[in-house]
């Protein structure tokens, strides 16, 4: 049995750039898009001539990404790993059946599909009058919210950290039942003139969504925020339906979330 071992996130960049400069004129197939690694937790990396992968921990599980320029390589080399308990990656793409016949056969299953949204023409409105941003003292209940009401493993919840960033930028809106405990919220990372439509969340009812999604593109418009993208699972027609009366559509780009355990 063979095991990732312990590397920083300086030498995990520069045996990407060597992996990569070893294969000129070849393209990769990954599901890693330079997602950030500097705070990962114990960063370990396994290569080959053809392969790099690359795990961090991420809550109670690990979390794998793959480059590699030659499947079957791939799966020699993750042959003989000794896994963690339980693993998870994701793979992006429209098609990827080579990938998924060696995912399954080093013991993975798929756990969750996910259609990409988009939206190049955000509808303008008005935000309500009162509109609650969530403050410092939400984040604990917010946090909480988030790994009871999603999948840690496919909806990528992010750290308090980040969270208490968007929080500072005001992009994360809150509604409040009456007894003032949040039944209902929307988080939107922004970059530059687009929005990442990361997490909607509704207790409060027809009324409740309503006002929700009206702050919410309220918002955007005063921002100047024309154009989005986010993640549906497949398994809830209904979420996308809503998206799609708003003007967002499928692009045809998929995530596949496969586990092993």
């Amino acid at each position: 049995m063979i095991a990732f071992s312990s590397v920083s996130p300086t030498d995990l960049r520069c045996a990407i750039d060597r992996l990569k400069g070893n294969n000129i004129g070849h393209r990769p197939l990954t599901n890693y898009f330079f997602q950030p690694v500097d705070k990962a937790t114990n960063l370990r990396m396994l290569e080959s001539e053809r392969t790099l992968c690359f795990s961090h921990d991420e809550w109670d599980f690990t979390r794998v990404y793959i480059v590699t320029f030659d499947v079957e390589n791939l799966g020699e080399l993750l042959q003989a790993v000794s896994w963690p308990p339980l693993v998870v990656t994701d793979w992006v793409c429209q098609a990827a059946p080579d990938i998924e016949i060696c995912l399954m056969n080093l013991g993975f299953h798929l756990h969750a599909t996910y259609d990409r949204i988009v939206c190049t023409n955000i509808r303008s409105d008005q935000p309500n009058t009162y509109i609650d941003f969530a403050s410092p003292r939400d984040r604990e209940h917010i946090h909480a919210l988030l790994f009871r009401a999603f999948d840690k493993y496919a909806d990528h919840i992010m750290l308090i950290e980040e969270l208490d960033e968007l929080i500072t930028e005001r992009l994360v809106i809150l509604n409040r039942d009456p007894r003032g405990t949040i039944d209902g919220l929307v988080v939107f990372p922004l970059k530059g003139q687009s929005c990442h439509f990361n997490f909607l969340y509704n207790r409060g009812g027809s009324v409740g969504l309503s006002r929700l999604l009206g702050n919410f593109y309220g918002v955007l418009t005063e921002r100047g925020v024309k154009a989005g993208f986010g993640w549906v699972r497949r398994t809830r027609p209904l979420v996308l339906r809503l998206h799609e009366s708003f003007g967002w559509k499928k692009d045809g780009l998929v995530d596949r979330i496969y586990l092993r355990s």
